[in-house]
């Protein structure tokens, strides 16, 4: 956590601002930039420098600003909540802050449990931006110290996730239909704080007990690669006790959950959190060896899940499962063991695209490193999975890349569907690798001329790649997400997007090349949405 501004009556400090304040005030004296503080505040937690959350700036600063721009007065209350948040404050303080931020969110929490609880943007949920974007859930370190995860996990069955009777209050907010209840936002809460608790972050391993530390060490070892750095850096005296961790209560409660229960997207996305980031083969056997991969594939396709948000958390963590592991491939093949299941799995693939590409991203790039590796357990998956012998042909990945480019427009990108545009070019940047790139660009053309509209497709795509250029390049966007998830370094992203947007019609890696003169349609200027 960086250190508090200096007090203004306090000695040396006396007047002083932090470089971070006055930066954001634009110098000595100034007057604060309108939209210069959310913007410095993202960019500081995406590079971690810089401004990052509430307690680098005075209470005078915070108040001021919150009178244009309108924060409820939310930053302030988590600047005070920090500096009584320590182990020998007045919690009795802490409680009665807290009472006063649960107002502000706990209306736009209820909205999370009905039909529309999707990633949205910060205009949908403003106390929620204002309160992650200052800090409030800052996203570990304080509440690992004062052993929240232990605490939630001995509360677990008796107050989080124990039975409740029909009779349940339940609170027609939205319509008649709703069922939001105190019960249901508590446990969707619940699932947020799991997820955020772990994303991105070394302190997920909280989440497990002693024991289950010990097995992912000995997963490590067996397979004769390195512990991860922060397995071993977890200090155990904060970590779950018991006999099951909180991560592993949680995959028992997700096995049983109804088919048609509310809770089954945030279990999903609380998971895949824990597998998020750089990818870990220890992580990823932990939770196959608790069935997580046969559970999730009779979801999809023994129960044939209807939920569109419930589909993409479960391809999303799939994906995020299997990602370059042989075995998870192995246990996937042994589930899906007939023609009959594999065409029902492909058929939820193929019945949107933007919920299932995560899959078809990490199942690709497992393809391209399996191929790659000299392996007999490899060569056996290889010749024996359905879904690798699928991804693996020409027509298969053309038919994905082309309705990626297709579903996609610069006018119409969202969190939801930009994955889109990122997974067509890992499609683009494996064939690169492989010196196909020209073959794949002539195909687009082709099908492009076989659907009746030719350039459409390959103008749109040229469009796309240039909004990526603004808004990977331009804008200190966190390029690292990229990387670990495809393990494809970000200069190769660039270079590829570079070349492909070549302007020398000479060039058979560029677009321009395959657009015919009559159709040409790129020079266009448009704006990031």
């Amino acid at each position: 956590m960086a250190a508090a501004p200096v007090a203004a009556g306090s000695g040396a400090g006396r007047g002083r601002r932090s470089a971070a304040t006055v930066a954001a005030w634009g110098g000595w004296g100034g007057r604060p930039r309108p939209g210069n503080i959310l913007l410095q505040l993202r960019q500081g937690q995406l590079t971690g420098r810089g401004l990052v959350r509430a307690v680098q700036f005075t209470e005078t600063f915070l108040t001021e600003r919150d009178k244009q721009s309108k924060w409820s007065g939310i930053p302030q209350l988590l600047l005070k909540l920090h500096t009584t948040s320590h182990l020998h404050s007045d919690f009795v303080e802490c409680q009665n802050i807290l009472k006063e931020i649960s107002p502000l969110l706990s209306m736009e929490a209820m909205a999370f449990v009905t039909e529309e609880r999707k990633l949205t943007q910060e205009t949908t949920y403003p106390n929620t931006y204002i309160f992650d974007l200052f800090g409030g859930v800052d996203v570990h370190r304080m509440i690992a110290e004062f052993k929240l995860i232990p605490g939630l996990n001995n509360l677990f069955d008796k107050l989080i996730w124990r039975k409740h009777s029909a009779s349940a209050l339940v609170l027609h907010g939205h319509n008649q239909n709703c069922d939001c209840s105190p019960d249901i936002t508590l446990k969707i809460q619940f699932l947020r704080l799991l997820q955020s608790f772990s994303d991105h972050h070394e302190n997920k391993y909280l989440l497990l007990n002693n024991q289950e530390l010990n097995e992912l060490s000995a997963i490590s070892l067996k397979a004769n690669i390195p512990e991860v750095e922060a397995v071993l850096n977890t200090d155990r005296s904060l970590v779950c006790d018991g006999k099951r961790g909180l991560l592993t209560r949680l995959l028992q409660v997700m096995k049983k959950e109804p088919a048609e229960s509310s809770f089954r997207f945030w279990q999903a996305r609380a998971v895949e959190s824990f597998l998020r980031g750089t990818t870990s083969y220890a992580d990823q056997m932990f939770l196959l060896k608790r069935g997580l991969l046969e559970h999730i594939l009779y979801c999809i396709v023994d129960s044939e899940c209807k939920s569109r948000d419930v589909l993409q958390s479960y391809f999303d963590l799939l994906g995020e499962l299997m990602k370059f592991n042989v075995d998870a491939f192995k246990r996937f093949n042994k589930y899906i063991n007939t023609d009959a299941k594999f065409q029902v799995f492909l058929k939820q693939i193929n019945s949107s695209l933007v919920d299932s590409n995560m899959l078809v991203r990490c199942v690709t790039l497992s393809l391209d490193r399996f191929e790659n590796q000299v392996d007999m357990k490899v060569a056996e998956v290889l010749s024996e999975c359905r879904l690798l012998a699928y991804i693996s042909q020409v027509p298969t990945q053309m038919s994905f890349l082309f309705r990626l480019i297709n579903i996609i427009h610069v006018q119409t990108l969202t969190q939801e569907n930009v994955s889109c545009l990122n997974t067509s070019l890992v499609i683009l940047m494996l064939a690169r690798r492989k010196e196909r790139l020209p073959l794949y660009l002539r195909l687009l053309q082709r099908m492009e001329h076989s659907k009746k509209y030719p350039g459409f497709l390959l103008n749109n795509f040229h469009n796309l790649l240039r909004f990526w250029q603004q808004h990977y390049l331009h804008k200190d966007k966190d390029s690292t997400c990229l990387e670990n998830s495809s393990c494809i370094s970000f200069s190769y992203w660039k270079e590829t997007v570079s070349i492909l947007l070549n302007p020398d019609r000479q060039s058979p890696s560029a677009l321009v090349s395959y657009i015919e003169e009559p159709y040409m349609d790129i020079d266009r200027d448009f704006t990031e949405e």
